[in-house]
Protein backbone atom coordinates (compact mmCIF):
# COMPACT_ATOMS: atom_id res chain seq x y z
CA UNK A 1 0.00 0.00 0.00
CA UNK A 2 2.09 2.96 0.01
CA UNK A 3 4.98 4.46 2.69
CA UNK A 4 5.32 3.44 6.08
CA UNK A 5 1.77 1.85 6.30
CA UNK A 6 0.48 1.91 10.42
CA UNK A 7 -2.44 1.12 12.18
CA UNK A 8 -3.32 3.78 14.21
CA UNK A 9 -5.53 4.81 17.76
CA UNK A 10 -8.66 5.11 15.58
CA UNK A 11 -10.34 8.62 16.16
CA UNK A 12 -13.98 8.59 17.69
CA UNK A 13 -16.41 6.81 15.55
CA UNK A 14 -14.01 5.53 13.17
CA UNK A 15 -14.01 1.47 13.37
CA UNK A 16 -9.61 1.44 12.18
CA UNK A 17 -7.27 4.10 10.98
CA UNK A 18 -4.39 3.38 9.46
CA UNK A 19 -2.18 5.89 8.39
CA UNK A 20 0.90 6.17 5.65
CA UNK A 21 3.23 8.84 5.27
CA UNK A 22 2.88 9.11 1.71
CA UNK A 23 0.55 7.81 -1.89
CA UNK A 24 -0.59 8.41 -4.61
CA UNK A 25 -4.44 8.08 -3.74
CA UNK A 26 -5.62 6.71 -1.01
CA UNK A 27 -9.10 5.83 -2.82
CA UNK A 28 -7.31 3.85 -4.89
CA UNK A 29 -5.57 2.15 -2.95
CA UNK A 30 -8.67 1.27 -0.59
CA UNK A 31 -10.50 -0.18 -4.10
CA UNK A 32 -7.39 -2.19 -4.76
CA UNK A 33 -7.31 -3.63 -1.16
CA UNK A 34 -11.01 -4.60 -1.49
CA UNK A 35 -10.87 -5.87 -4.81
CA UNK A 36 -8.37 -8.22 -4.15
CA UNK A 37 -9.76 -10.36 -1.30
CA UNK A 38 -13.21 -8.95 -0.64
CA UNK A 39 -13.60 -11.56 2.53
CA UNK A 40 -9.86 -10.44 3.73
CA UNK A 41 -10.95 -7.26 3.06
CA UNK A 42 -14.41 -7.35 5.34
CA UNK A 43 -12.51 -8.07 8.38
CA UNK A 44 -9.77 -5.43 7.44
CA UNK A 45 -11.52 -2.73 6.19
CA UNK A 46 -14.80 -2.68 8.34
CA UNK A 47 -17.91 -0.01 7.94
CA UNK A 48 -16.07 3.31 9.02
CA UNK A 49 -12.61 2.02 8.91
CA UNK A 50 -10.71 5.02 7.50
CA UNK A 51 -6.45 5.69 5.59
CA UNK A 52 -5.44 8.54 5.43
CA UNK A 53 -2.20 9.65 4.03
CA UNK A 54 0.05 12.48 5.71
CA UNK A 55 0.71 13.78 1.79
CA UNK A 56 -1.30 12.15 -1.29
CA UNK A 57 0.90 12.53 -4.33
CA UNK A 58 -1.90 11.73 -6.85
CA UNK A 59 -5.81 12.22 -5.82
CA UNK A 60 -8.48 11.93 -7.40
CA UNK A 61 -11.52 14.08 -8.14
CA UNK A 62 -15.13 13.69 -9.88
CA UNK A 63 -15.51 12.71 -13.49
CA UNK A 64 -11.08 11.95 -13.70
CA UNK A 65 -10.26 15.61 -12.27
CA UNK A 66 -6.77 15.16 -10.32
CA UNK A 67 -6.39 16.87 -6.71
CA UNK A 68 -3.51 18.27 -6.32
CA UNK A 69 -2.33 19.40 -2.38
CA UNK A 70 0.89 21.38 -1.78
CA UNK A 71 3.14 20.09 1.36
CA UNK A 72 1.03 18.82 4.57
CA UNK A 73 -1.49 21.53 4.77
CA UNK A 74 -4.41 19.27 3.94
CA UNK A 75 -5.93 16.53 5.61
CA UNK A 76 -6.57 13.67 2.82
CA UNK A 77 -8.26 10.08 3.78
CA UNK A 78 -10.65 7.29 2.21
CA UNK A 79 -13.26 5.99 4.66
CA UNK A 80 -14.71 2.32 3.72
CA UNK A 81 -18.98 2.53 4.02
CA UNK A 82 -21.06 -0.64 3.85
CA UNK A 83 -24.06 1.01 4.24
CA UNK A 84 -27.35 -0.65 5.11
CA UNK A 85 -29.70 0.74 2.57
CA UNK A 86 -30.75 -0.08 -0.57
CA UNK A 87 -27.88 0.04 -3.19
CA UNK A 88 -30.35 2.00 -5.43
CA UNK A 89 -30.75 4.83 -2.74
CA UNK A 90 -26.52 5.04 -2.90
CA UNK A 91 -26.94 8.65 -5.41
CA UNK A 92 -27.85 10.32 -1.89
CA UNK A 93 -24.23 9.46 -0.45
CA UNK A 94 -22.11 12.29 -1.72
CA UNK A 95 -25.13 14.70 -0.31
CA UNK A 96 -24.75 13.28 2.92
CA UNK A 97 -20.75 13.07 3.14
CA UNK A 98 -20.82 16.92 2.23
CA UNK A 99 -23.35 17.34 5.42
CA UNK A 100 -21.37 15.66 7.50
CA UNK A 101 -18.38 16.94 6.71
CA UNK A 102 -20.05 20.67 6.87
CA UNK A 103 -21.16 19.29 10.48
CA UNK A 104 -17.17 18.91 11.28
CA UNK A 105 -16.36 22.33 9.77
CA UNK A 106 -18.76 23.85 11.86
CA UNK A 107 -17.85 22.59 14.66
CA UNK A 108 -14.25 23.59 14.31
CA UNK A 109 -15.33 27.07 13.29
CA UNK A 110 -17.18 28.15 16.04
CA UNK A 111 -14.84 26.49 18.30
CA UNK A 112 -12.54 28.72 16.59
CA UNK A 113 -14.79 32.13 17.15
CA UNK A 114 -14.67 32.18 13.52
CA UNK A 115 -17.28 34.20 12.11
CA UNK A 116 -17.08 32.30 8.83
CA UNK A 117 -19.47 29.54 8.27
CA UNK A 118 -19.66 26.16 6.14
CA UNK A 119 -21.90 24.98 3.25
CA UNK A 120 -22.27 22.70 0.73
CA UNK A 121 -22.51 22.79 -3.37
CA UNK A 122 -23.84 20.70 -5.20
CA UNK A 123 -22.81 17.80 -6.05
CA UNK A 124 -19.50 17.09 -4.05
CA UNK A 125 -17.64 20.34 -2.70
CA UNK A 126 -18.22 22.16 0.54
CA UNK A 127 -17.37 25.91 0.77
CA UNK A 128 -16.50 28.34 3.38
CA UNK A 129 -18.47 31.65 3.38
CA UNK A 130 -17.07 34.91 4.96
CA UNK A 131 -19.30 37.30 6.89
CA UNK A 132 -21.08 39.47 4.94
CA UNK A 133 -19.08 42.61 6.13
CA UNK A 134 -15.46 41.04 5.18
CA UNK A 135 -13.76 41.97 2.37
CA UNK A 136 -13.76 39.04 -0.03
CA UNK A 137 -13.25 39.15 -3.86
CA UNK A 138 -15.94 37.27 -6.11
CA UNK A 139 -14.91 35.15 -8.06
CA UNK A 140 -16.82 34.05 -11.45
CA UNK A 141 -19.06 30.41 -10.44
CA UNK A 142 -18.48 30.90 -6.55
CA UNK A 143 -19.60 33.91 -5.52
CA UNK A 144 -17.72 34.84 -1.96
CA UNK A 145 -18.00 31.03 -1.21
CA UNK A 146 -14.04 29.73 -1.00
CA UNK A 147 -13.94 25.40 -1.84
CA UNK A 148 -12.62 23.57 0.97
CA UNK A 149 -13.09 20.28 0.46
CA UNK A 150 -13.68 17.97 -2.34
CA UNK A 151 -15.77 14.51 -2.11
CA UNK A 152 -15.67 11.43 -4.33
CA UNK A 153 -17.60 8.14 -3.95
CA UNK A 154 -16.74 5.24 -5.80
CA UNK A 155 -18.88 1.89 -5.16
CA UNK A 156 -15.74 -0.42 -4.58
CA UNK A 157 -17.62 -3.86 -5.08
CA UNK A 158 -21.38 -3.98 -5.11
CA UNK A 159 -24.07 -5.20 -2.55
CA UNK A 160 -25.19 -8.83 -2.64
CA UNK A 161 -29.08 -8.50 -2.28
CA UNK A 162 -31.61 -6.54 -4.73
CA UNK A 163 -31.01 -2.82 -5.63
CA UNK A 164 -34.57 -1.91 -4.15
CA UNK A 165 -33.40 -4.29 -1.01
CA UNK A 166 -31.88 -2.78 2.23
CA UNK A 167 -29.10 -5.68 3.02
CA UNK A 168 -29.64 -7.79 6.29
CA UNK A 169 -25.57 -7.10 7.17
CA UNK A 170 -22.97 -5.11 6.38
CA UNK A 171 -21.19 -8.16 5.13
CA UNK A 172 -24.12 -8.12 2.10
CA UNK A 173 -23.89 -4.34 1.55
CA UNK A 174 -21.70 -2.69 -1.13
CA UNK A 175 -18.71 -1.43 -0.79
CA UNK A 176 -17.99 2.24 -0.91
CA UNK A 177 -14.99 4.15 -0.62
CA UNK A 178 -15.26 7.45 0.14
CA UNK A 179 -12.47 10.13 -0.11
CA UNK A 180 -12.50 13.59 1.31
CA UNK A 181 -9.57 16.21 1.48
CA UNK A 182 -9.87 18.70 3.07
CA UNK A 183 -7.54 22.24 3.10
CA UNK A 184 -6.63 22.61 6.58
CA UNK A 185 -3.42 24.96 7.14
CA UNK A 186 -2.70 26.06 3.75
CA UNK A 187 -1.72 29.61 3.29
CA UNK A 188 -2.95 32.12 0.03
CA UNK A 189 0.40 31.24 -1.78
CA UNK A 190 -0.08 27.35 -1.42
CA UNK A 191 -3.70 27.12 -2.83
CA UNK A 192 -3.51 26.62 -6.46
CA UNK A 193 -6.67 28.43 -7.71
CA UNK A 194 -8.93 31.92 -6.35
CA UNK A 195 -11.73 29.67 -5.44
CA UNK A 196 -9.92 27.79 -2.92
CA UNK A 197 -9.91 28.38 0.73
CA UNK A 198 -8.45 26.52 4.06
CA UNK A 199 -9.77 26.48 7.54
CA UNK A 200 -6.72 28.53 8.67
CA UNK A 201 -7.68 31.77 6.27
CA UNK A 202 -11.00 31.03 7.95
CA UNK A 203 -9.67 31.96 11.19
CA UNK A 204 -9.54 28.39 12.74
CA UNK A 205 -5.88 26.95 12.98
CA UNK A 206 -5.08 23.17 13.88
CA UNK A 207 -3.65 20.49 12.27
CA UNK A 208 -5.06 17.91 9.75
CA UNK A 209 -5.03 15.40 12.55
CA UNK A 210 -7.17 17.62 14.97
CA UNK A 211 -10.00 17.07 12.03
CA UNK A 212 -10.38 13.39 12.38
CA UNK A 213 -12.12 13.59 15.79
CA UNK A 214 -15.21 15.84 14.54
CA UNK A 215 -15.40 14.44 11.10
CA UNK A 216 -15.27 10.79 11.77
CA UNK A 217 -18.22 11.60 14.66
CA UNK A 218 -20.10 13.56 12.00
CA UNK A 219 -19.85 10.84 9.46
CA UNK A 220 -21.42 8.43 11.58
CA UNK A 221 -23.55 10.24 13.04
CA UNK A 222 -25.68 11.38 9.29
CA UNK A 223 -25.38 7.47 8.22
CA UNK A 224 -26.36 6.32 11.18
CA UNK A 225 -29.40 8.63 10.27
CA UNK A 226 -29.41 7.49 6.78
CA UNK A 227 -29.81 4.38 7.95
CA UNK A 228 -32.21 5.22 10.08
CA UNK A 229 -34.26 6.38 7.18
CA UNK A 230 -34.44 3.25 5.23
CA UNK A 231 -31.51 5.24 2.73
CA UNK A 232 -34.65 7.44 1.26
CA UNK A 233 -33.72 10.76 3.60
CA UNK A 234 -36.44 11.55 5.95
CA UNK A 235 -37.81 14.99 6.99
CA UNK A 236 -34.85 15.87 9.17
CA UNK A 237 -32.33 14.53 7.35
CA UNK A 238 -33.64 16.23 3.74
CA UNK A 239 -34.12 19.58 5.74
CA UNK A 240 -30.85 19.57 6.56
CA UNK A 241 -29.53 18.74 3.06
CA UNK A 242 -31.41 21.71 2.14
CA UNK A 243 -30.50 23.78 4.85
CA UNK A 244 -26.43 23.35 3.73
CA UNK A 245 -27.05 23.54 -0.19
CA UNK A 246 -25.61 27.11 -0.83
CA UNK A 247 -26.75 26.09 -4.61
CA UNK A 248 -30.82 25.91 -3.88
CA UNK A 249 -32.33 29.17 -4.58
CA UNK A 250 -29.51 30.26 -6.38
CA UNK A 251 -29.56 31.07 -10.52
CA UNK A 252 -27.19 28.51 -11.93
CA UNK A 253 -25.65 26.99 -15.46
CA UNK A 254 -24.86 23.46 -15.36
CA UNK A 255 -22.90 21.96 -17.49
CA UNK A 256 -23.83 18.22 -17.96
CA UNK A 257 -21.80 15.22 -19.00
CA UNK A 258 -22.12 15.03 -23.39
CA UNK A 259 -21.30 18.95 -23.40
CA UNK A 260 -25.05 20.14 -22.84
CA UNK A 261 -25.78 23.46 -20.83
CA UNK A 262 -28.70 24.20 -18.36
CA UNK A 263 -28.96 27.79 -16.92
CA UNK A 264 -32.26 28.04 -14.22
CA UNK A 265 -32.92 28.46 -10.39
CA UNK A 266 -31.78 25.57 -8.37
CA UNK A 267 -34.86 24.62 -6.27
CA UNK A 268 -34.27 20.67 -4.88
CA UNK A 269 -32.17 17.88 -4.43
CA UNK A 270 -33.94 14.58 -5.29
CA UNK A 271 -30.56 13.72 -5.19
CA UNK A 272 -30.41 15.30 -8.55
CA UNK A 273 -30.54 18.71 -8.83
CA UNK A 274 -33.98 20.23 -9.40
CA UNK A 275 -33.54 23.14 -11.83
CA UNK A 276 -36.08 25.45 -12.93
CA UNK A 277 -35.26 26.55 -16.30
CA UNK A 278 -37.93 28.23 -19.19
CA UNK A 279 -40.96 26.97 -17.33
CA UNK A 280 -39.82 23.61 -17.10
CA UNK A 281 -38.32 22.09 -14.13
CA UNK A 282 -35.34 19.23 -14.60
CA UNK A 283 -33.27 17.15 -12.52
CA UNK A 284 -29.46 16.77 -13.23
CA UNK A 285 -27.81 13.93 -12.40
CA UNK A 286 -24.20 15.00 -12.96
CA UNK A 287 -22.52 18.28 -13.77
CA UNK A 288 -20.33 21.27 -12.70
CA UNK A 289 -22.63 23.87 -11.49
CA UNK A 290 -21.66 27.50 -11.67
CA UNK A 291 -23.52 30.01 -9.32
CA UNK A 292 -24.54 33.17 -11.07
CA UNK A 293 -25.93 35.08 -8.99
CA UNK A 294 -25.63 34.32 -5.35
CA UNK A 295 -27.58 35.38 -2.88
CA UNK A 296 -26.55 35.49 0.92
CA UNK A 297 -28.34 32.46 3.25
CA UNK A 298 -29.11 32.78 6.74
CA UNK A 299 -27.01 30.74 9.33
CA UNK A 300 -27.52 27.19 9.20
CA UNK A 301 -28.93 24.52 12.37
CA UNK A 302 -26.31 21.84 13.15
CA UNK A 303 -29.07 19.75 14.83
CA UNK A 304 -28.83 16.19 13.88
Amino acid sequence: MSEHSAATRPAPALSRLTTVARTGSTNSDLIDALARDARAAQRQWPHLSALRAVHQTAGRGRAGRSWVVPGQGALTLSVVLRPLVPSDRLPWLPLLAGLAVRDALSQVLAGAGSAWTAWTKWPNDVLLLPPSQAPAEEVAGWGRGRKVCGILAEVAHPARSAPTVAPPTRQEAAAVVLGIGVNVGQGPEELPVPWAGSLRLAGARLGPQELLAPLGSALAARSAQWERDGGLPGAALLEGLRAACLTLGQTVRVEVPGGGVLEGRALDLEPGLVVEAGGSRRVVAAGDVSHLRAQRPARLSTTL
